[in-house]
């Protein structure tokens, strides 16, 4: 999948920041030492080896996108945190795309007052929404988009307020599955973006999303 979406994101000429999740690198870590989106205790061996995991991963996702002619900025979510607010981070992120670099970041697991906690990949696509208000927020999936109950009927189009009445079980991941993807989705399409749910195995359906084209999936807007 990544080699796929790399080559598209690489032929599409738009602007990109990358956000990648754990996939089987650091959720199963994760769980295996009861990391989450919520805060808990965890021994320091599973705190070093999920974030170690997630490095790992990253390293991997920009060495295929360098093969497919991208230049990729890798910087953990701490990273844009140590530049201030908001703003900085903005106008740091936008400089890095205006040289013609790709920045990419990754969920990551951060000490909290009572233990640790996993920032998730939606959350951050959520984070950097506000700051940069883009245009399009796209997320790659494993399926094709959100589903009627538990049909394989595609919901084309939902608002925030639909997503709100919605009941979604969470997934069995470490950071809520589907539900915290539709609860990101909702507050990122509140900011104005246009949100695509696309999976990432339909490259072309990808492609069509990255450039606010017509595609076979879900799109969230208020």
């Amino acid at each position: 999948m990544v080699s796929a979406l790399s080559e598209e994101i690489a032929s599409s000429d738009q602007k990109v920041v990358v956000v990648h999740g754990g996939g089987s690198f650091g959720h199963s870590v994760a769980r295996q030492h009861g990391l989450s989106s919520e805060v808990g205790e965890a021994p320091a061996v599973g705190v070093a080896q999920t974030r170690g995991a997630m490095y790992e991963l990253n390293r991997l996702v920009c060495k295929t996108m360098m093969e497919y002619k991208l230049s990729p900025y890798p910087f953990s979510p701490f990273d844009a945190v140590s530049r201030g607010g908001a703003t900085a981070v903005a106008s740091w992120l936008r400089g890095l795309l205006k040289e013609g670099l790709t920045p990419v970041t990754f969920g990551d697991v951060s000490l909290a007052p009572s233990g640790f906690k996993v920032i998730s990949g939606d959350f951050i696509m959520q984070e950097l929404a506000k700051m940069l208000e883009p245009e399009r927020s796209v997320f790659a999936l494993d399926v094709d988009g959100v589903y009627e109950g538990n049909t394989r009927v595609i919901i084309p189009e939902l608002t925030p307020s639909k997503i709100r009445r919605m009941k979604v079980p969470e997934g069995d991941d470490a950071t809520g599955g589907m539900k915290a993807k539709l609860d990101a989705a909702a507050k990122i399409a509140a900011e104005g973006s246009r949100v695509c749910f696309v999976s990432g195995y339909r490259r072309n359906e990808f492609s069509k999303a990255l450039k606010g084209l017509d595609f076979y999936g879900t799109v969230i807007r208020s």
